[in-house]
């Protein structure tokens, strides 16, 4: 199997004649991070997250499980493809519980798998073939509802690293924090049809203890220190409802008891990575995103999604190599979902309704592929990215 270097701090490189191509990366932990989110449902949107209600958006701000009305929620999501980490998946699952009518809690994993891997890894300057990477975080949350309009949340993170199959070389415990407002409005007026008018503005904090650092070890002796990333989430969400004329299932007795309406929403999303006196790179003052999202669900049944993001990633500027990686990353991105009502058309014998997720589309343009390329013609942007995700709403 060929191998790939994984070159100095934040970098994944190769020699091509003279030149180190280079693969330059946000943190050494980015696909816990900001590579991928949770949820298919926020990549569909422009990678939208701290508005979503649900545990798939709970890493990003914990409050997201607050504001949702379902006394229980079990939460599945998978997304599969890369454009250089060519066999890694991530997966999350979750389960929160309404304890009473304003207190929410939660537990979740998620875990990013590269099984075969390309790269090897080095530790303080010692390469270390390996077949297999992994990251896993657990996490625990609580949020709750504070009079009529705001959601507050905490949860405790345990994330690790597996650079070197069977050798855990990082940990670090993160304390993340969130908040969602919500907030009746009438801004289109009654002339227009339209009802349920809201907004939600939204906050997700990634490490709120501020941690800078924490130590990368292969063994004993051969360690070295890595960034903590600290992430700032702003969003807000608009949404309402009109009427739908449709003959759409009107023959069909289960569509017939759906309600005629048509549930429009625009999200967007900005992200920051903040600069800590700790940090030792210049990374984190390089790193933002700007994400937005569209969404119209049908007969509460049937949704159609479409987003757009733009990410701003480091840059490094060494003599004697060149960078596969570009320094911003952005890409349109769609999606489907569906909503299963299985309590009213079961008569209420099913005890919850389902939500499906899909998304099925190429990479964003994260690569330079006249450079990647010449490292192996595997490493391009033209993959499927594919994801699907699954909520049990009790």
């Amino acid at each position: 199997m060929r191998k790939l270097l994984f070159f100095m701090l934040l970098s994944g490189g190769a020699f091509i004649g003279s030149a180190q191509i280079t693969y330059v990366t946000p943190n050494h932990m980015y696909n816990t991070f900001n590579e991928v989110t949770n949820s298919a449902r926020a990549e569909a949107l422009g990678k939208n997250t701290v508005t979503l209600n649900g545990l798939r958006s709970a890493f990003d701000n914990p409050a997201a499980i607050s504001p949702g009305q379902e006394k229980a929620q079990l939460a599945f999501n998978f997304l599969n493809g890369h454009p250089y980490h060519l066999k890694s998946r991530n997966y999350f699952f979750g389960f929160s519980y309404k304890v009473t009518s304003r207190v929410t809690i939660g537990i979740s994993t998620h875990q990013w798998v590269d099984p075969e891997g390309t790269w090897t890894a080095i530790i303080a300057n010692t390469n270390t073939p390996t077949e297999k990477k992994s990251q896993q975080t657990y996490s625990l949350h609580a949020a709750g509802r504070i009079g009529k309009h705001l959601h507050i949340g905490l949860s405790g993170n345990n994330v690790s690293y597996k650079a070197i199959e069977g050798i855990t070389t990082s940990k670090v415990f993160l304390l993340n924090g969130g908040l969602v407002y919500d907030r009746p409005v009438q801004w289109l007026g009654e002339s227009r049809k339209a009802s349920n008018e809201s907004l939600r503005l939204a906050l997700g904090f990634t490490n709120l203890l501020f941690k800078g650092t924490l130590i990368e070890r292969k063994d004993a002796s051969t360690w070295q220190y890595r960034d903590v990333p600290i992430i700032m989430r702003l969003g807000a969400a608009y949404g309402f409802t009109v009427p739908l004329k449709t003959s759409v299932g009107s023959k069909t007795h289960k569509i017939k008891e759906l309600p005629k309406t048509l549930d429009l929403s625009a999200r967007i999303q900005y992200n920051n990575w903040l600069k800590q006196k700790d940090h030792f790179s210049g990374e984190a003052a390089s790193n933002t995103l700007l994400g937005i999202g569209l969404e119209a669900t049908a007969l509460q049944l049937v949704t159609a999604r479409l987003g757009y993001f733009k990410e701003t990633r480091p840059t490094r500027d060494e003599p004697g190599e060149i960078y596969a990686t570009r320094s911003d990353r952005k890409g349109l991105t769609w999606g489907l979902g569906f909503q299963v009502p299985a309590k009213l058309w079961s008569g209420n014998k099913w005890p919850f309704d389902i939500r499906f997720d899909i998304l099925a589309k190429n990479h964003p343009n994260t690569l330079n592929e006249n450079i990647s390329m010449a490292s192996t013609k595997e490493f391009t942007d033209k993959k499927l990215f594919f994801g699907l995700g699954f909520e049990l709403n009790f």
